[in-house]
């Protein structure tokens, strides 16, 4: 620009002369014109004044101009100063988010150079590791020396994928140990950057420890397992529930049908044998035999309610254990002497009962209950009776002694259909009962053997047995013994011999009409006085009226009043008086009941004739 100018200047001087004096510029003209300013001073004063003020002026333009130029560099240059001080500000905000932000996840940073083998590792990094800034070197080698074993193949594959753009972010959780030995979980993540032919130059990423969310995790697994364990193991035990609720209903069905059978049976005996009775024709033996039929009839009736209603005690927890001093061989002689006079043994030929003594003192005695014994040897002699169309019955028992604690082992073998060893298991449960239904219905409640194994372990003792099927079965069970005594004093015979009680007045206080009659007749060979009051209140009128009654057999379910409230108004008035209560209940808590009232002694209905007898001498 400033050339242009200079040269604008010189053409300008020299085409003055032709300006100033008007005329046309030629060369003739021109050279006359330079000839004359040689001899003439004061042309070229003049023109020299010219010339001057040209040069003044176009230095006084160049002032201006780099006045005006130098005032659009300071304004740029402030504007550029004035955007770096931005760039920077924005930079620096950048920084200070980055770094809160760092700090925030409490993540530490790693830039690895793929190119020259260096890497830094920031000191939050480092103090994931317990170590300060200075401690731990930024190599490579440090960091793989910490990894765990067993994690570093996996580590090493999932970084070199990632360089191998298999993929697109790289990503890892592993162990990596700590300063003061013990390992943390580390959760590590990076990208890498590639030059133009596609190589890594550089990965840059974060670490972050989650050893706490590890651990949590590992422990979720761990009650997740658990969990799926126990809820396999609860489903299991629903299954096994649900089938044994099935098999249970199956078998509550079957026993329910059994049961009508079982009722049903003796029930049907029972009624034809004594409608047989009215007929005018029979003869004296043919009535006896009748009556014989109807008596063994009424017997397993009894039975079976008396299975029915311990196995409703045993349910309820009101089955109680009354031990006292008991002649064991008298208890196994009477029962087998019972087993040979209703089961018709002494006729039958094909088949045999033994009973073997451990002890031969016959005054040999335990401390146990000898109701309950007596009938866990009724039940398991009357199981194997059933069972054995043939051959030998066997029940004896042994004197043992483990670990210095003494019992006696009971057993009662047979020799009859067995019992298959899946259905060992089974055999005590309720309901359960082994059928050979192709040569012989069997009969029974299938409630015997669990009324036995309950009974056996509520005298704490056990019970199990032996059984292969077609040749026999064996139950054994246990009966522990603190002490053993050798004599004992007999207990008082039972007196059933009828007497005469004319002189003695007895109150029967019983509000069904056939119950009644039942003990009138049964009373009529003592000759004894008998009144009737037909509930409670009037039984607690008539004895206190009447002074002469000696005795009062109490019906517990009456009208008005009960017995138990009748018994205990009357022992108000007449504390001397001997109550026996007589009723069709049978649970435990009811002959408690009775006894707390005032009641001297309990009989429970059905009532025999000779229990009634030998219950009334005891007191007449």
């Amino acid at each position: 620009m400033q050339r242009i100018i200079t040269k604008l200047v010189f053409v300008i001087i020299i085409l003055i002369p032709a300006i100033s004096f008007g005329s046309k510029l030629n060369l003739n003209t021109a050279i006359l014109y330079f000839d004359s300013i040689k001899n003439n001073n004061t042309i070229l004063i003049r023109y020299s004044s010219i010339l001057i003020s040209i040069i003044f002026t176009l230095y006084i333009i160049s002032i201006v101009r780099r006045f005006i130029l130098k005032r659009k560099t300071n304004k740029i240059l402030e504007k550029e100063i004035e955007e770096h001080k931005k760039t920077a500000q924005s930079l620096k905000i950048s920084q200070e988010r980055f770094d809160l932000a760092m700090k925030g996840s409490n993540d530490g940073i790693w830039d690895r150079d793929l190119v020259n083998s260096t890497v830094f590792y920031s000191e939050r990094w480092k103090s994931m590791l317990g170590f300060i800034d200075s401690e731990f070197p930024n190599n490579i080698k440090s960091f793989e020396d910490r990894i765990h074993p067993d994690d570093m193949e996996k580590v090493m594959n999932t970084f070199h994928n990632h360089l191998d753009k298999k993929t697109n972010y790289y990503e890892n959780k592993f162990r990596i140990k700590h300063k003061d030995g013990h390992y943390i979980w580390i959760h590590d993540r990076g990208k890498a950057i590639f030059n133009e032919e596609n190589k890594p130059i550089r990965i840059v990423g974060t670490h972050t420890d989650i050893t706490e969310k590890q651990n949590s995790e590992e422990k979720l697994y761990q009650y997740q397992i658990e969990l799926e364990e126990k809820v396999k193991e609860r489903t299991d035990e629903l299954l096994k529930a649900k089938e044994k609720a099935e098999e249970s209903d199956r078998l509550k069905s079957a026993f329910l049908a059994n049961m009508s059978h079982e009722i049903r049976t003796p029930m049907n005996a029972i009624i034809g044998f004594s409608d047989l009775l009215i007929d005018p024709d029979l003869n004296s033996f043919q009535k006896q035999e009748l009556i014989k039929h109807i008596n063994k009839s009424s017997n397993t009736l009894v039975y079976l309610i008396d299975d029915i209603i311990d196995i409703a005690k045993i349910e309820a927890g009101q089955l109680k254990i009354n031990k006292s001093e008991c002649n064991i061989n008298q208890i196994l002689a009477d029962v087998c002497e019972s087993f040979f006079e209703t089961s018709n043994l002494k006729s039958n030929e094909l088949v045999k009962l033994k009973l073997m003594k451990g002890i031969q003192n016959d005054n040999f005695t335990i401390n146990t209950d000898p109701v309950r014994f007596q009938q866990i040897l009724i039940n398991l002699i009357g199981n194997a009776l059933k069972y054995t169309e043939k051959g030998l019955i066997e029940c004896g028992y042994k004197v043992k002694t483990d670990k210095n604690i003494s019992f006696i082992e009971f057993y009662v073998k047979d020799t009859g259909i067995g019992i298959p060893k899946d259905k060992h298991d089974h055999i005590f449960e309720r309901f359960s009962k082994v059928e050979d239904s192709k040569t012989k219905l069997y009969r029974g409640t299938g409630l015997g053997l669990t009324i036995t194994k309950n009974l056996v372990e509520m005298l704490n003792g056990k019970i199990w047995l032996e059984s292969e099927e077609n040749v026999g079965s064996t139950f054994y069970f246990t009966i522990p013994v603190v002490e053993f005594k050798g004599l004992k004093v007999n207990e008082q015979e039972k007196d059933y011999n009828i007497k005469n009680w004319e002189n003695n007045t007895i109150l029967i206080a019983e509000d069904e009409d056939s119950n009644y009659r039942v003990l009138q007749m049964a009373l009529k060979r003592t000759n004894v006085n008998i009144l009737r009051a037909e509930n409670g209140k009037q039984a607690i009128e008539i004895c206190k009226a009447n002074k002469k009654i000696n005795l009062v057999l109490m019906d517990i379910k009456m009208p008005e009043l009960n017995g138990i409230e009748a018994t205990i108004e009357i022992k108000k008035a007449r504390p001397d008086l001997p109550i026996i209560a007589q009723t069709a209940y049978a649970m435990q808590d009811d002959e408690e009941k009775t006894i707390e009232a005032g009641c001297i002694d309990y009989l429970c209905k059905p009532i025999k004739t000779s229990v009634l007898i030998s219950t009334l001498n005891k007191y007449l």
